[in-house]
């Protein structure tokens, strides 16, 4: 069994859903939960394991849909995805285990070849 972790679970807890009213860009599916549960999705991922692998909540929705009665589901990280992990990592005082996470897991878990490139 493994998973994969979105940013916004690492980084906010369900009081991002109710910040200054209802905020329907931090609704997302699982719905985010409180901060201890936060907190240990963040040390799951950060400990090292292979089981927790990168996973971008990549299906954007037109704002007009986000900021309707029957709200679309999720939060589009794709375009800052390192840049949110990085920050959830370094919080953590983990960015160490970050390649890994980002970069290895997933392929491993999935028996693709690991990208031999490298972002600078």
């Amino acid at each position: 069994v493994a998973a994969t972790v979105t940013p916004q679970h690492l980084l906010l807890n369900r009081n991002a859903l109710f910040q200054g009213g209802i905020c329907p860009h931090s609704f997302c599916l699982p719905v985010l939960k409180r901060e201890k549960h936060r907190e240990a999705l963040v040390a799951a991922v950060t400990s090292g394991s292979p089981k927790f692998f990168m996973g971008t909540d990549s299906a954007p929705h037109p704002k007009s849909a986000k900021e309707s009665a029957c709200g679309c589901a999720g939060v589009f990280s794709a375009h800052a995805a390192v840049e949110l992990y990085a920050t959830a990592f370094a919080d953590a005082g983990a960015l160490d285990k970050l390649e890994n996470f980002t970069s290895h897991f997933g392929a491993d878990f999935y028996g693709l070849p690991r990208n031999q490139d490298k972002v600078d």
